[in-house]
């Protein structure tokens, strides 16, 4: 039995990007399913939904809670609601088919509290074996994998679990939430729970859409996730997320292998 779904968007400008994820989950039929909620955060308070969003609802909050906010209002909207699973969603992102079903089957395996869409961005651990030209060409692969975290871009959630277990650290990650995703991951491993990447979902991420609109610097979101991590994790983090004390170096430079513990266990 399909877990029942809140998927949320969390979005600021760009709406033909936000446009074209509805599309795609349109398109599978999970906009119009009695057992999933799908909600746009309008962070930009400016974004309209498009007449062919039928089942889609709009959140506008009043100010831009970016990634992280937005996440964390899913995540207790799910747990309040009784939701079992909480999907989100970059909005630069484009969908294999039938995505929202194989990103959520995860969940439904012993201790998987996390779950995300492989993909065809940096971290080697949550690429794809094969990246397809475009999102819906993707073939699944049915396989998963146990993976020290999960990158936020597209992201599930086991809703009340994660709650439970302290949910996302607003007060560590106060900006827009870059290396939340790492800490959360080294809290459900460290309960004895897992964090899984499936093979038959996949996202193309455009990457930076948002973050050039916004104004941010690749700079600026590595002292956050530093800032955080530290703060949190002291010098241990690196090794416990399965990461090379080189990895996050100045300006970002090096390759993804270049950063990893064992780069050729992915």
């Amino acid at each position: 039995m399909s877990p029942a779904v809140l998927v949320v968007i969390p979005a600021f400008g760009s709406p033909e990007l936000t446009d074209a994820v509805l599309a795609d989950l349109a398109r599978d039929g999970s906009t119009d399913r009695s057992d999933v909620r799908t909600v746009v955060v309008d962070n930009g308070d400016d974004y309209e939904l498009p007449s062919s969003a039928t089942g889609v609802e709009r959140y506008r909050p009043g100010r831009n809670l970016r990634w992280i906010g937005s996440t964390d209002w899913a995540l207790r909207t799910a747990a309040a609601e009784g939701v079992d699973a909480c999907v989100v969603l970059n909005n630069d992102v484009r969908l294999s088919r039938h995505f929202l079903d194989a990103l959520v089957a995860p969940l439904l395996e012993p201790d998987v509290v996390v779950t995300a869409a492989c993909y065809d961005d940096f971290w080697l651990h949550q690429r794809a074996g094969v990246i397809p030209p475009a999102a819906e060409q993707y073939e699944p692969v049915d396989r998963v994998r146990d993976v020290p975290f999960c990158d936020g871009t597209a992201i599930a959630f086991a809703a009340a679990e994660v709650v439970a277990l302290g949910g996302l650290d607003l007060d560590a990650f106060p900006r827009h939430g870059y290396g939340s995703d790492i800490d959360l991951a080294l809290r459900v491993r460290a309960a004895g729970r897992r964090c899984v990447v499936t093979e038959r979902a996949y996202v193309s991420h455009l990457r930076r859409a948002t973050m050039d609109r916004v104004g941010d610097s690749a700079e600026g979101n590595r002292a956050e996730i530093l800032t955080g991590l530290d703060r949190l994790w002291g010098d241990t983090w690196r090794a416990r997320a399965g990461l090379g004390p080189g990895a996050f170096p100045a300006h970002n430079t090096g390759s993804a292998r270049s950063w990893y513990l064992d780069p050729d266990r992915w």
